[in-house]
Order: structure tokens, then sequence, then C-alpha cells
């Protein structure tokens, strides 16, 4: 039995989010996105918020579920701005929104400061009614220890999902990382936001109970399963 006979199809398109968030994208590209992902049943997009505006005519027409991500790629914008890219995106029908917190005063043990951002960011998205917000964690500046911590001040902070971002989404997942995922209590949803070389390889995460994954290389699984 292959691995597109224990992952059926209809699961491994609604593990993916087509990801449209890298530097240099085009729009363009998005639209070329949006296109492949309607045509092949991925429902979800994650596209930038400078592009929102034009591409709601599209998202429309496709009924497809837009995402974004606020402060890609740093966490450094100040927590006012950010909020104003959430409050943004929401208005334009944005259901849900992943964002950079500043890791910086969590490395720099400045745990109040960390924790204030998590729940001024949590309370303004509640507040404009958006429901689905999650942070995410750069794994290139953590440790494993670490990276289990921060899962746990989310948690605590009121976060029901984090995604594990590998340098921003443009590189492959490790062997050691793939068996570290494997090790992380699922006390919280886990996504990830990295690049994949096959459907095997988006099978071996979703069996290690991560929800979704978020990639440009959407197109890579798209051709596999046409090919099987």
């Amino acid at each position: 039995m292959n691995g597109v006979d224990r992952v059926e199809y209809p699961k491994l398109s609604e593990a993916i989010i087509a990801s449209g968030i890298k530097p240099g994208i085009k729009p363009s590209d998005l639209y070329e996105i949006c296109s492949d992902a309607f045509r092949n049943n991925i429902r979800n997009v994650c596209l930038p918020t400078v592009y929102l505006d034009e591409l709601i005519p599209v998202l429309r027409e496709t009924g497809l579920k837009a995402s974004t991500i606020v402060s890609f790629p740093t966490g450094l914008l100040p927590l006012e701005i950010k909020i104003m890219e959430m409050r943004f995106a929401s208005h334009q029908n944005v259901e849900e929104v992943y964002f950079y917190p500043n890791l910086g005063n969590y490395l720099d043990n400045r745990i109040v400061e960390f924790e204030l951002e998590l729940s001024r960011f949590l309370e303004e998205s509640q507040l404009i009614g958006l429901k689905q917000i999650k942070p995410i964690v750069e794994v290139d500046l953590l440790s494993n220890k670490q990276i289990n911590e921060l899962i746990g001040i989310f948690k605590m902070s009121g976060f029901d999902a984090v995604m594990l971002s590998f340098s921003s989404g443009l590189r492959n997942i490790r062997d050691e990382e793939m068996s570290f995922l494997k090790e992380i209590p699922k006390h919280i949803a886990l996504e990830v936001n990295c690049r994949v070389r096959s459907v095997e390889e988006i099978i071996g995460l979703i069996e290690k109970k991560i929800g979704r994954i978020c990639t440009v290389d959407y197109r890579v699984i798209l051709e596999s399963l046409a090919g099987e």
C-alpha cells in the first residue's frame, strides 16, 4: 500500500495551504496560486496583506479561504503596527491570521514584555471577531527546549494552535527535526511553514499529527498526485 492509498487525496488537499508568502512574490504569481488551488480542490491560500484588497474578487468568485502572516518575517514591527495589519486583514475578510511575535524579548528573558504582546494581540483579535489567530515560531532561532517552552507559553496565553516556520517557510524540514516534531506534546495544534519535496513527505507530517502544511511547493504535491 503506497502513501497516497494511506492518506486519501481529499485529506491531502485539506492539509495543504498554498503559500504566496515569500520575498519578491508578484501579483501575477498570486493570481496563479489562487487559480491552481481552486482547480485542484485546495481550499486555503496564504497571501501577503499588501495584495489582499486586489485579490478579494478572486477569493469571492472561487470561495477560497485566505490567510495571511503579520509582521513577516521578523516580528520586529511595533505592536500597534502589527495590530493595524491584523485589523486590515480582517477587514478584507481574512478569517485566519498568523503572526510573528517579537522573539527578541523571549530570547533576552523579557518574558513579561513577550507575554504582554501575546495577550494584547489575542485581545484585539477577539474585539474584531477574528477567531483564528496563531503565533509563528521561527525554528532556526531556537533550541528544541526553547520551542517546547514557547509552545507552553502560547497555550497558557490562550492560543489553540501554533505554526513552526523553517527559514520563513523557504527550507525543508531536516530528518532530526522530523523526529523532534513527533516528540512534541500535542496539547496545542501544530502547523508548519516549510518546503516539501514529495507527497510522502506531506504524509509523514500528517502522520506526526501536523494539522496543516503551508508551502510554496504545493505544485510539487499536485504534480505527484496527478502522476499516480
